[in-house]
């Protein structure tokens, strides 16, 4: 995270804020010195509610035929000042100032659904005026109203992200680890992190007039807003965008039909005219790598970059893993449930799909996600992450070592995609080289392509030597040839 001090932003109540006499609470009976708590490394949000409200949730339970308890919460406003250790001492690099709706502070509010209910909350912090919290050194690019402050500290979303990245999934939220104080009293280690929304510059760059971010969603009889699934009624879909309060009765009517001839895409099995088959592959096979229980639909996000016929329907991004490493020797939830359609359709489109892109990263995917993990380590968040631990454990009475799940991810990760492999290559047609679920003169042409390349996969090892050469092209022509 590049760090801009932002000096001009900081008001005189700010700078009145001295870290070595300003004391915060942590936990029951501790109370520490904010310049403490700076001094761990980590960027530092102090937040103040008007009137010191705390942000609250309600939890709704749903309706006779529904599933998924949830909550509903009010947004409090406030004022958002973040501090970070830089040369030796306590520097404001950044400060929203005073609430003024549509000009200066922030608001705050309680988010998520399930995992709202544990006493840690996630919340959501909403700017009144656009900025880079991440501090990238480029405001004109990342600038953006809306950021989330989620709970990663057993590292499954970061582990999850580096997996992601290795598939190739369309977008990544960027984030870091922040140590968060609401009102004087210290809540804990957070990671902050984008939001799911459009920026055509750095999130989902949907068409402002004609695009659609939707969610397959278990909790939609809470949204004033939906559309119907015929498919599996308990996950209708709701809309990230556009907002529920801005999108117009034709733009519904319009998503019904897309959602409808989708959903009888599949049961026709022409999905792939409509939806971006690699995209689906890549997001269950990263819960598939991650292990994820989630009964509720690992928030299923889904994009239409316009209403045009050529756009299709994208799965672009991983959010919820609060439920990962749960499956060691199963399948994930994502594909047993929520992709079951898909992998038992006739056509294969998927398949083979899911089953290259394993192919692609099968015999690195282990070692890319513990030297990222690594990696992460090494920066100054990962250090003050893993130091922050200290602070997050007092506060709820735990014995959090990320450095033992950093240890940890790296030997389930290895059992884990072990058991995969099985798996997967039972679902590969020998000798398919392209992974088309046929074996042709095409994947000669495959073959010799990928030793042009150097960019090898399992699948041009036709001799079963444990490398590709010319003799299997040889191999490959002599079994056509049979």
């Amino acid at each position: 995270m590049m760090l801009v001090v932002i000096g001009l932003m900081c008001s005189m109540r700010a700078a009145a804020l001295d870290t070595s006499t300003t004391m915060v609470t942590v936990g029951d009976s501790v109370s520490i010195k904010l310049k403490t708590i700076i001094a761990y490394g980590l960027p530092t949000l102090w937040v103040e509610t008007n009137d010191g409200v705390e942000p609250t949730c309600e939890y709704v339970y749903p309706p006779a035929g529904s599933v998924g308890a949830t909550i509903n919460a009010e947004k409090v406003p406030g004022r958002l000042v973040m501090f970070q250790r830089l040369n030796g001492g306590d520097s404001i690099i950044y400060d929203s100032g005073d609430y003024e709706k549509n000009v200066s502070g922030m608001t705050i509010k309680v988010r998520g659904n399930t995992s709202a209910m544990a006493s840690k909350k996630p919340y959501k912090i909403k700017l009144q005026k656009k900025f880079d919290l991440l501090m990238r050194g480029n405001d004109s690019i990342y600038k953006d109203k809306e950021w989330a402050l989620m709970k990663d500290e057993y590292l499954f979303y970061t582990t999850g992200l580096l997996v992601s990245q290795q598939v190739g999934m369309i977008w990544n939220p960027a984030n870091c680890y922040v140590n968060v104080i609401i009102n004087g009293s210290y809540r804990g280690l957070y990671m902050l992190c984008e939001t799911v929304k459009r920026n055509p510059d750095c999130r989902l760059n949907v068409d402002k007039l004609s695009g659609y971010i939707f969610e397959s969603d278990p909790y939609w009889w809470n949204e004033p807003v939906y559309v119907n699934s015929v498919m599996s009624p308990i996950f209708n879909y709701t809309f990230k965008y556009p907002d529920d309060e801005d999108i117009t009765e034709e733009q519904v009517a319009y998503m019904q039909g897309v959602v409808s001839a989708y959903e009888a895409s599949i049961t026709d099995g022409t999905y792939p005219e409509l939806i971006d088959v690699r995209s689906f592959a890549a997001w269950c096979l990263v819960h598939d790598i991650m292990g994820t229980m989630d009964g509720g639909g690992a928030n299923r996000y889904y994009c239409k970059y316009d209403s045009t016929g050529e756009s299709k329907i994208v799965m672009p991004l991983i959010w919820d893993l609060d439920m990962a490493e749960r499956a060691q020797n199963v399948w994930s939830r994502c594909h047993t449930e929520q992709m079951t359609d898909l992998f038992e359709n006739t056509n294969k489109a998927f398949v083979n799909e899911y089953v290259k892109l394993w192919c692609q990263i099968r015999s690195s995917i282990v070692a890319d996600v513990k030297s990222g993990l690594a990696a992460f380590r090494s920066t100054e968040n990962g250090t003050g992450a893993v130091k922050s631990c200290i602070l997050d454990n007092l506060v709820w009475g735990r014995n959090l070592q990320m450095d033992n799940y950093i240890s940890n991810h790296g030997i389930w990760m290895t059992n884990r995609c072990a058991w995969l492999d099985s798996k997967i290559m039972a679902m590969h047609v020998p000798n398919d080289v392209d992974v088309d679920g046929n074996v042709s003169i095409d994947d000669v042409t495959a073959l010799i392509d990928m030793l042009l390349s150097g960019n090898d996969m399992i699948t041009g090892d036709i001799d079963g030597d444990g490398k590709v050469t010319i003799d299997d092209v040889t191999r490959l022509i002599d079994l056509l040839l049979a």
